[in-house]
């Protein structure tokens, strides 16, 4: 078989075949990006005032106080001008005299949930899980046999194709192309995310980092909220100090002795430092706060070229800690990618069933 000839079976067929899982994926993509659109624009009714070291350290401690199951405090910003806390599956937005203005739960959105999970297992569990992911990289990798064939026949490209004149499958192959090469890069990069989100191991040890050096930090009060954000802020005190981040608590295995030492509270302080790195919240210090030691401090920019890379998997995919426009710029893509797999799927039905049924 001919290369060519080849890789138009692979494009078509195996297209064909994934479809499924992919329309799946990306429309609960549109709804889960205009969601979050929605989420963003919410400013609560509040006004963005900056808050001081100290008025962050009272937040902080009033929130980690009063309510022990949050494990993020976000500082007002002037994208979300509201205090927040947060936690995996809900969040509660404070106004500046830390007064409950609205409590966002993910359980009480039935349908958000069930998005969720299509988009991200379709109901299956660990086995749609890895089906998903492995139906993403197949999608990449059509994308990209996409790409290939469209450079074959380059010349007949005409922007006026992108929207079909009717619904002939002629009309709808030449949308399919000519979309389907505006999207060809987010879409592939959406792809390999997605599947590399599931496979984490591939890519989460370049972000760990090894100082090449020790460094002296400065001391803090012990168990003082405001002493060791100010140590923080002062040691970038050209970044924005956004979050303050609780660590997981590991549970005690079965089996495990009760007298066993107890976890160190290494709360994780983040920061808005690069007004040219996409990524929010990308600069961290670890706080020891029961002896108010940092225990580590890294940069976005310190990081390895790997570990810069590794760092966005997960926001190009879903758009954490990223612009609104991202978020709105993938929901697009997301959309068209449904509109070209509708297209496709059309006209490879027409072309090969109704075809048959004619015989």
């Amino acid at each position: 078989m001919k290369v060519v000839p080849a890789l138009k079976w692979f494009h078509n067929w195996v297209g064909f075949v994934i479809s499924i899982c992919m329309l799946i994926v990306l429309t609960t993509g549109v709804y889960l990006g205009a969601m979050d659109m929605l989420k963003r624009m919410d400013d609560k009714g509040q006004t963005y005032v900056p808050l001081t070291i100290e008025q962050k350290a009272q937040a902080t401690e009033f929130i980690f106080e009063h309510y022990p199951e949050m494990s993020s405090v976000r500082f007002p910003t002037e994208h979300t001008p509201y205090l927040e806390a947060a936690t995996r599956g809900q969040s509660i937005a404070f106004d500046s005299e830390f007064n409950e203005i609205h409590h966002h739960k993910v359980s009480d959105i039935p349908l958000w949930t069930t998005m969720f999970w299509l988009h991200r297992n379709f109901l299956l569990g660990d086995i749609g899980k890895y089906v998903n992911a492995w139906a993403s990289f197949i999608g990449g990798a059509i994308t990209l046999v996409g790409i290939y064939l469209w450079w074959r026949v380059r010349k007949s490209f005409r922007l006026k194709h992108s929207i079909p004149a009717n619904t002939k499958s002629s009309s709808l192959v030449k949308s399919h192309i000519q979309l389907g090469l505006f999207i060809s890069v987010p879409l592939f990069l959406l792809c390999i995310t997605g599947f590399l989100i599931t496979y984490k191991g591939l890519w989460t040890d370049a972000l760990k980092h090894k100082p090449t050096a020790e460094i002296s930090y400065p001391v803090s009060k012990a168990n003082d909220w405001h002493s060791q954000l100010q140590t923080a802020q002062d040691l970038w005190p050209e970044s924005l100090l956004v979050s303050v981040n609780k660590p997981r608590q590991r549970k005690p295995a079965a089996d495990a002795p009760k007298a066993a030492k107890p976890q160190a509270l290494n709360y994780s302080i983040k920061f808005d430092g690069h007004a040219d790195v996409w990524l929010r919240q990308a600069d961290s210090i670890t706080m020891d706060h029961q002896h108010g030691k940092i225990v580590s401090s890294l940069k976005h920019s310190d990081r390895s070229l790997s570990g810069q890379v590794a760092s966005f998997v997960r926001p190009l995919h879903d758009a954490l800690n990223m612009p609104f426009k991202y978020v709105a710029f993938i929901t697009i893509v997301a959309f068209i990618g449904t509109v070209i797999l509708l297209f496709s799927a059309v006209t490879f039905y027409r072309r090969i069933f109704k075809a048959k049924n004619k015989k």
